[in-house]
Protein backbone atom coordinates (compact mmCIF):
# COMPACT_ATOMS: atom_id res chain seq x y z
CA UNK A 1 0.00 0.00 0.00
CA UNK A 2 1.49 3.54 -0.80
CA UNK A 3 -0.24 5.44 1.48
CA UNK A 4 3.00 7.74 2.91
CA UNK A 5 2.79 10.77 0.67
CA UNK A 6 -0.96 11.42 -0.04
CA UNK A 7 -2.53 13.92 1.97
CA UNK A 8 -5.61 15.06 3.18
CA UNK A 9 -8.26 16.91 1.51
CA UNK A 10 -6.95 16.78 -2.14
CA UNK A 11 -7.21 19.83 -4.21
CA UNK A 12 -7.26 18.39 -7.34
CA UNK A 13 -11.45 19.43 -8.21
CA UNK A 14 -12.34 22.87 -8.82
CA UNK A 15 -11.77 25.78 -6.22
CA UNK A 16 -16.07 26.31 -6.42
CA UNK A 17 -16.79 22.71 -6.41
CA UNK A 18 -17.96 21.21 -2.60
CA UNK A 19 -19.40 18.05 -1.52
CA UNK A 20 -22.76 18.85 0.47
CA UNK A 21 -22.21 17.00 4.62
CA UNK A 22 -24.47 16.48 6.80
CA UNK A 23 -23.59 15.61 10.53
CA UNK A 24 -25.80 12.43 11.79
CA UNK A 25 -25.25 12.73 15.68
CA UNK A 26 -24.05 15.51 17.85
CA UNK A 27 -22.75 14.40 20.97
CA UNK A 28 -19.55 14.84 22.36
CA UNK A 29 -17.09 14.29 19.87
CA UNK A 30 -19.67 16.69 17.09
CA UNK A 31 -17.57 19.93 18.27
CA UNK A 32 -14.10 18.14 17.13
CA UNK A 33 -15.57 17.65 13.77
CA UNK A 34 -17.47 21.02 13.15
CA UNK A 35 -14.20 22.98 14.56
CA UNK A 36 -12.30 22.22 11.76
CA UNK A 37 -14.71 21.54 9.24
CA UNK A 38 -13.29 25.55 7.98
CA UNK A 39 -10.00 23.79 7.07
CA UNK A 40 -11.51 22.04 4.38
CA UNK A 41 -13.41 24.35 1.75
CA UNK A 42 -15.02 21.73 -0.78
CA UNK A 43 -16.61 20.31 2.59
CA UNK A 44 -20.10 21.99 2.63
CA UNK A 45 -21.56 21.72 6.47
CA UNK A 46 -25.39 21.31 5.37
CA UNK A 47 -26.27 20.82 8.67
CA UNK A 48 -27.16 17.85 11.49
CA UNK A 49 -29.77 15.68 12.40
CA UNK A 50 -29.88 14.41 15.56
CA UNK A 51 -32.81 12.80 17.89
CA UNK A 52 -32.11 15.70 20.35
CA UNK A 53 -33.33 18.49 18.53
CA UNK A 54 -31.46 21.11 20.80
CA UNK A 55 -28.42 19.59 20.14
CA UNK A 56 -29.01 19.47 16.33
CA UNK A 57 -29.67 23.05 17.10
CA UNK A 58 -26.91 24.11 18.99
CA UNK A 59 -24.53 22.70 16.58
CA UNK A 60 -25.59 24.36 13.57
CA UNK A 61 -25.64 27.74 15.48
CA UNK A 62 -21.79 26.95 15.87
CA UNK A 63 -21.17 25.61 12.80
CA UNK A 64 -23.15 26.55 9.89
CA UNK A 65 -26.61 24.51 8.47
CA UNK A 66 -29.60 24.14 9.22
CA UNK A 67 -31.73 21.28 11.40
CA UNK A 68 -32.84 18.39 9.55
CA UNK A 69 -36.83 17.47 10.71
CA UNK A 70 -35.90 13.72 10.62
CA UNK A 71 -33.30 11.07 9.22
CA UNK A 72 -35.44 10.35 6.69
CA UNK A 73 -35.12 14.29 5.45
CA UNK A 74 -31.29 13.88 5.66
CA UNK A 75 -31.65 10.92 3.08
CA UNK A 76 -33.76 12.56 0.81
CA UNK A 77 -31.97 15.80 0.63
CA UNK A 78 -30.40 15.65 -3.51
CA UNK A 79 -27.68 18.37 -1.81
CA UNK A 80 -26.35 15.60 0.39
CA UNK A 81 -23.56 13.91 -0.96
CA UNK A 82 -22.11 12.92 2.47
CA UNK A 83 -23.06 11.43 5.71
CA UNK A 84 -21.25 11.73 8.80
CA UNK A 85 -22.28 9.09 11.20
CA UNK A 86 -21.30 10.59 14.56
CA UNK A 87 -24.06 7.77 16.63
CA UNK A 88 -23.66 5.94 19.48
CA UNK A 89 -21.44 2.54 18.10
CA UNK A 90 -24.67 0.43 18.59
CA UNK A 91 -25.97 3.03 15.85
CA UNK A 92 -23.27 2.54 13.47
CA UNK A 93 -24.20 -0.32 11.29
CA UNK A 94 -28.18 0.74 11.28
CA UNK A 95 -27.28 4.51 10.05
CA UNK A 96 -24.32 3.65 7.60
CA UNK A 97 -26.21 1.17 5.92
CA UNK A 98 -29.26 3.10 5.32
CA UNK A 99 -27.80 6.40 4.20
CA UNK A 100 -25.73 3.68 1.79
CA UNK A 101 -28.95 2.67 0.40
CA UNK A 102 -30.54 5.80 -0.12
CA UNK A 103 -27.37 6.54 -2.64
CA UNK A 104 -25.49 8.18 0.07
CA UNK A 105 -21.35 8.02 0.35
CA UNK A 106 -20.82 7.71 4.24
CA UNK A 107 -18.01 8.68 6.61
CA UNK A 108 -18.60 6.77 10.17
CA UNK A 109 -16.93 7.42 13.98
CA UNK A 110 -15.00 4.83 14.60
CA UNK A 111 -15.66 1.53 14.74
CA UNK A 112 -17.66 1.19 10.90
CA UNK A 113 -19.85 -1.69 13.17
CA UNK A 114 -19.65 -3.48 16.38
CA UNK A 115 -19.36 -6.98 14.98
CA UNK A 116 -17.11 -7.48 11.73
CA UNK A 117 -20.00 -9.32 9.72
CA UNK A 118 -21.87 -5.71 9.81
CA UNK A 119 -18.91 -3.74 8.96
CA UNK A 120 -18.33 -6.42 6.04
CA UNK A 121 -21.51 -6.07 4.76
CA UNK A 122 -21.25 -2.10 4.77
CA UNK A 123 -18.37 -2.34 2.87
CA UNK A 124 -19.92 -5.09 0.24
CA UNK A 125 -22.94 -2.63 -0.10
CA UNK A 126 -20.80 0.26 -0.63
CA UNK A 127 -18.86 -1.32 -3.23
CA UNK A 128 -22.13 -3.18 -5.23
CA UNK A 129 -23.76 0.86 -5.56
CA UNK A 130 -20.24 2.00 -5.95
CA UNK A 131 -20.24 4.41 -2.94
CA UNK A 132 -17.49 5.67 -0.66
CA UNK A 133 -17.23 4.50 2.63
CA UNK A 134 -14.61 5.68 5.26
CA UNK A 135 -14.43 5.74 8.76
CA UNK A 136 -11.99 7.52 11.72
CA UNK A 137 -9.72 7.87 13.08
CA UNK A 138 -8.10 10.22 10.92
CA UNK A 139 -5.03 10.99 12.66
CA UNK A 140 -3.11 9.31 9.89
CA UNK A 141 -3.31 13.12 7.91
CA UNK A 142 -1.60 14.62 11.12
CA UNK A 143 1.26 16.75 10.25
CA UNK A 144 3.75 14.41 12.71
CA UNK A 145 1.77 11.09 11.31
CA UNK A 146 2.71 12.20 7.46
CA UNK A 147 6.23 13.52 8.45
CA UNK A 148 7.02 10.12 9.93
CA UNK A 149 5.49 7.99 7.28
CA UNK A 150 7.35 10.25 4.48
CA UNK A 151 10.67 9.62 6.97
CA UNK A 152 10.29 6.13 6.66
CA UNK A 153 9.17 5.94 2.89
CA UNK A 154 12.11 7.66 2.23
CA UNK A 155 14.42 5.17 4.05
CA UNK A 156 15.82 7.33 6.55
CA UNK A 157 16.21 4.56 9.08
CA UNK A 158 16.91 1.76 6.33
CA UNK A 159 14.06 -1.27 6.74
CA UNK A 160 11.96 -1.47 9.22
CA UNK A 161 12.26 -4.00 11.84
CA UNK A 162 10.39 -2.99 15.28
CA UNK A 163 7.66 -1.07 16.48
CA UNK A 164 7.07 0.08 20.02
CA UNK A 165 3.49 1.89 20.00
CA UNK A 166 1.17 2.55 23.15
CA UNK A 167 -1.91 4.14 23.53
CA UNK A 168 -2.15 4.01 27.41
CA UNK A 169 -4.48 6.74 28.75
CA UNK A 170 -4.02 6.71 32.33
CA UNK A 171 -6.17 5.14 35.26
CA UNK A 172 -9.53 6.60 33.73
CA UNK A 173 -11.51 5.57 36.78
CA UNK A 174 -9.44 7.54 39.31
CA UNK A 175 -10.10 10.44 36.45
CA UNK A 176 -13.30 13.19 36.96
CA UNK A 177 -14.73 12.19 33.45
CA UNK A 178 -17.87 12.75 34.41
CA UNK A 179 -17.36 16.41 34.50
CA UNK A 180 -15.91 16.00 30.87
CA UNK A 181 -17.90 18.41 28.35
CA UNK A 182 -17.91 19.28 25.36
CA UNK A 183 -17.44 22.62 23.21
CA UNK A 184 -21.07 22.83 23.60
CA UNK A 185 -21.48 21.46 26.67
CA UNK A 186 -22.22 17.82 25.80
CA UNK A 187 -21.39 15.06 28.38
CA UNK A 188 -18.55 12.68 27.66
CA UNK A 189 -20.63 9.46 26.86
CA UNK A 190 -18.52 7.17 29.65
CA UNK A 191 -21.08 4.88 29.77
CA UNK A 192 -20.86 3.58 26.23
CA UNK A 193 -17.17 4.41 25.96
CA UNK A 194 -16.32 1.90 29.22
CA UNK A 195 -18.55 -0.56 27.67
CA UNK A 196 -16.99 -0.15 24.45
CA UNK A 197 -13.59 -0.52 25.91
CA UNK A 198 -10.30 0.95 26.14
CA UNK A 199 -9.66 -1.62 22.64
CA UNK A 200 -12.20 -0.47 20.25
CA UNK A 201 -12.52 3.27 21.47
CA UNK A 202 -8.14 3.61 20.83
CA UNK A 203 -6.57 1.19 18.76
CA UNK A 204 -7.24 2.45 15.94
CA UNK A 205 -5.14 5.91 16.54
CA UNK A 206 -2.23 3.58 16.58
CA UNK A 207 -3.12 1.33 14.00
CA UNK A 208 -4.09 3.47 11.14
CA UNK A 209 -0.40 5.03 11.29
CA UNK A 210 1.07 1.56 11.68
CA UNK A 211 -0.87 -0.44 8.59
CA UNK A 212 -0.07 2.70 6.50
CA UNK A 213 3.34 2.51 6.95
CA UNK A 214 3.95 -0.82 7.35
CA UNK A 215 1.56 -2.69 5.58
CA UNK A 216 -1.31 -4.67 6.74
CA UNK A 217 -1.14 -6.95 9.77
CA UNK A 218 -0.64 -10.81 8.93
CA UNK A 219 0.23 -12.23 11.80
CA UNK A 220 -0.94 -11.25 15.62
CA UNK A 221 -1.21 -12.43 19.33
CA UNK A 222 -3.15 -10.76 22.35
CA UNK A 223 -4.22 -10.56 26.04
CA UNK A 224 -6.59 -8.50 27.39
CA UNK A 225 -7.42 -8.05 31.44
CA UNK A 226 -9.83 -6.11 33.38
CA UNK A 227 -7.47 -4.96 36.04
CA UNK A 228 -9.31 -1.72 38.01
CA UNK A 229 -12.84 -3.17 37.28
CA UNK A 230 -13.64 -2.51 41.23
CA UNK A 231 -12.62 0.90 40.97
CA UNK A 232 -15.59 2.63 39.10
CA UNK A 233 -17.98 4.24 40.81
CA UNK A 234 -20.89 3.72 38.80
CA UNK A 235 -19.10 1.03 36.41
CA UNK A 236 -22.08 -0.13 34.21
CA UNK A 237 -20.47 -2.67 31.68
CA UNK A 238 -16.89 -2.85 31.53
CA UNK A 239 -14.58 -4.25 29.13
CA UNK A 240 -11.12 -5.05 30.01
CA UNK A 241 -9.01 -2.31 30.55
CA UNK A 242 -5.55 -3.28 29.22
CA UNK A 243 -4.83 -4.86 25.84
CA UNK A 244 -1.15 -6.09 25.07
CA UNK A 245 -0.56 -6.83 21.58
CA UNK A 246 2.23 -8.80 19.22
CA UNK A 247 1.58 -7.69 15.33
CA UNK A 248 3.37 -8.90 12.60
CA UNK A 249 3.27 -6.96 9.13
CA UNK A 250 3.34 -7.68 5.43
CA UNK A 251 6.84 -6.13 5.01
CA UNK A 252 8.19 -8.38 7.98
CA UNK A 253 8.36 -5.59 11.03
CA UNK A 254 6.86 -6.44 14.22
CA UNK A 255 5.36 -4.82 16.39
CA UNK A 256 4.65 -4.55 20.25
CA UNK A 257 1.11 -2.95 20.59
CA UNK A 258 0.20 -1.39 24.63
CA UNK A 259 -3.60 -0.06 24.91
CA UNK A 260 -5.34 0.60 27.72
CA UNK A 261 -6.75 2.59 30.77
CA UNK A 262 -4.33 1.47 33.51
CA UNK A 263 -0.88 2.66 32.96
CA UNK A 264 0.03 6.32 33.56
CA UNK A 265 -0.18 7.85 29.88
CA UNK A 266 1.70 7.10 27.62
CA UNK A 267 1.04 7.99 23.65
CA UNK A 268 4.21 7.43 21.88
CA UNK A 269 5.65 5.27 18.74
CA UNK A 270 8.93 4.11 18.17
CA UNK A 271 10.11 3.10 14.53
CA UNK A 272 13.28 0.69 14.89
CA UNK A 273 14.89 0.40 11.73
CA UNK A 274 18.67 -1.01 10.61
CA UNK A 275 19.74 2.59 10.38
CA UNK A 276 18.42 4.16 12.89
CA UNK A 277 15.31 5.06 14.81
CA UNK A 278 12.32 7.43 14.16
CA UNK A 279 10.05 8.20 17.33
CA UNK A 280 6.96 10.53 18.18
CA UNK A 281 6.32 11.30 21.51
CA UNK A 282 2.31 11.74 21.73
CA UNK A 283 0.15 10.74 18.08
CA UNK A 284 -2.62 12.73 19.57
CA UNK A 285 -0.86 15.99 18.83
CA UNK A 286 -1.19 16.66 15.46
CA UNK A 287 1.74 18.87 15.57
CA UNK A 288 4.14 16.73 17.86
CA UNK A 289 7.64 16.75 16.72
CA UNK A 290 9.43 14.00 14.96
CA UNK A 291 12.69 13.02 15.73
CA UNK A 292 15.44 10.94 14.27
CA UNK A 293 18.56 9.50 15.29
CA UNK A 294 20.62 7.63 12.91
CA UNK A 295 22.76 4.86 13.80
CA UNK A 296 26.80 6.27 13.87
CA UNK A 297 29.63 4.51 14.59
CA UNK A 298 31.39 4.12 18.06
CA UNK A 299 34.23 2.61 19.80
CA UNK A 300 35.09 1.00 23.36
CA UNK A 301 32.30 -1.07 25.77
CA UNK A 302 29.45 1.00 25.55
CA UNK A 303 25.75 0.33 24.49
CA UNK A 304 25.71 3.57 23.02
CA UNK A 305 24.98 3.52 18.98
CA UNK A 306 22.89 6.40 18.27
CA UNK A 307 23.34 9.38 17.00
CA UNK A 308 21.82 13.05 18.57
CA UNK A 309 18.06 13.45 18.20
CA UNK A 310 17.26 15.55 15.18
CA UNK A 311 13.78 16.95 15.17
CA UNK A 312 12.69 16.47 11.41
CA UNK A 313 10.70 19.33 9.51
CA UNK A 314 6.96 18.81 9.04
CA UNK A 315 6.05 18.02 5.21
CA UNK A 316 2.50 19.75 5.62
CA UNK A 317 1.16 22.72 6.52
CA UNK A 318 -0.01 23.38 10.17
CA UNK A 319 -4.43 23.66 10.02
CA UNK A 320 -5.78 27.03 11.03
CA UNK A 321 -8.82 25.68 12.50
CA UNK A 322 -8.76 23.68 15.50
CA UNK A 323 -10.46 23.08 19.32
CA UNK A 324 -9.47 24.05 22.47
CA UNK A 325 -9.03 20.39 24.28
CA UNK A 326 -6.35 17.57 25.94
CA UNK A 327 -5.81 16.44 22.12
CA UNK A 328 -5.16 18.16 18.61
CA UNK A 329 -6.45 15.03 16.75
CA UNK A 330 -6.80 15.88 12.56
CA UNK A 331 -10.57 14.32 13.11
CA UNK A 332 -12.20 16.57 10.24
CA UNK A 333 -9.25 15.25 8.03
CA UNK A 334 -10.77 12.30 7.12
CA UNK A 335 -14.26 13.76 6.06
CA UNK A 336 -12.45 16.21 4.01
CA UNK A 337 -10.17 13.15 2.38
CA UNK A 338 -13.62 11.06 1.56
CA UNK A 339 -15.35 14.56 0.16
CA UNK A 340 -12.34 14.60 -2.06
CA UNK A 341 -12.58 11.63 -3.49
CA UNK A 342 -16.28 12.25 -4.20
CA UNK A 343 -15.84 15.10 -5.86
CA UNK A 344 -12.17 13.39 -7.48
CA UNK A 345 -14.24 10.22 -8.28
CA UNK A 346 -11.20 8.99 -6.94
CA UNK A 347 -10.86 6.11 -3.47
CA UNK A 348 -9.87 7.89 -0.20
CA UNK A 349 -7.16 7.29 1.70
CA UNK A 350 -8.88 6.18 4.48
CA UNK A 351 -10.41 3.12 2.02
CA UNK A 352 -13.25 0.86 2.94
CA UNK A 353 -10.63 -1.84 2.88
CA UNK A 354 -8.70 0.11 4.91
CA UNK A 355 -10.65 1.02 7.70
CA UNK A 356 -12.22 -2.95 8.14
CA UNK A 357 -8.62 -4.37 8.16
CA UNK A 358 -7.97 -1.59 10.81
CA UNK A 359 -11.52 -3.02 12.45
CA UNK A 360 -10.79 -6.38 11.89
CA UNK A 361 -7.06 -6.36 13.72
CA UNK A 362 -8.75 -4.26 16.94
CA UNK A 363 -11.43 -7.13 17.36
CA UNK A 364 -8.71 -9.22 17.71
CA UNK A 365 -7.00 -6.81 19.55
CA UNK A 366 -10.28 -6.65 22.08
CA UNK A 367 -10.60 -10.75 22.06
CA UNK A 368 -7.33 -11.37 23.34
CA UNK A 369 -7.11 -14.97 22.37
CA UNK A 370 -3.46 -15.00 24.09
CA UNK A 371 -2.52 -17.46 20.56
CA UNK A 372 -0.19 -16.48 17.65
CA UNK A 373 -3.06 -16.92 14.78
CA UNK A 374 -3.20 -15.75 10.88
CA UNK A 375 -4.88 -12.38 9.82
CA UNK A 376 -6.46 -13.26 6.57
CA UNK A 377 -6.16 -10.64 3.87
CA UNK A 378 -8.51 -7.70 3.24
CA UNK A 379 -11.37 -8.57 1.81
CA UNK A 380 -10.79 -6.01 -0.69
CA UNK A 381 -7.62 -3.86 -0.93
CA UNK A 382 -6.69 -1.88 1.90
Amino acid sequence: MEHTNQQAGRSSQLPDETAGVVFVGCGYAADFYGATMPNYPHVEVKGAYDHDRDRAATFVAEYSGRVFADFDEVLSDPDVSVVVNLTPVSEHYRVSKAALLAGKHVYSEKPLAPRLPEATELVELAQERGLLLSSAPSTVFSRSAQTLLRAVGDGMIGTPRLVHASLDMGALAFMPYTQWRSRRGVPWPYRDEVANGCVMEHAGYQLSWLVAMLGPVVRMAAHTSLQLGGEWPDPGELAPDVSLGFLEFAGGAVCRLSIGWVAPADLSLTVIGDRGVLSVGDVWQASAPVVLRRNVPTRGKTNSYLGEPEQLPFVAPPTRYRYADTHDLTVGAGVADLASAVLNKGEPFLSAGFCLHVLDVSLRLAAGRGVMEDVPPPSCPA
